[in-house]
């Protein structure tokens, strides 16, 4: 999967979940504070991620501060796959 690809896949399901225009969801965009987002929304988000790319560790998503940390924590978790 391209860099690009997952790009398109995060800030789909951000828009989706978050219920926010998907313009909004860049990578400097804070979670909770730019995109409104609270714990559920944060859980909702890693089981979409998991209906993508399979099972993800639990605490993926704990520390994740912008969407840029949502796609560092995607494209390690995929290049590990690799």
């Amino acid at each position: 999967m391209s860099d690009e690809d997952i790009v398109t896949v995060v800030r789909e399901h951000c828009a989706r979940i978050l219920k926010v225009d998907p313009g909004r969801v860049t990578e400097d965009a804070l979670l909770r504070e730019d995109l409104e987002a609270d714990s559920l929304d944060l859980a909702e988000l890693h089981v979409a991620l998991e209906d993508t790319w399979g099972p993800l560790p639990r605490e993926t998503l704990a520390d994740v501060r912008t969407v840029a940390d949502v796609l560092a924590k995607a494209r390690l978790l995929l290049s590990e796959r690799a």
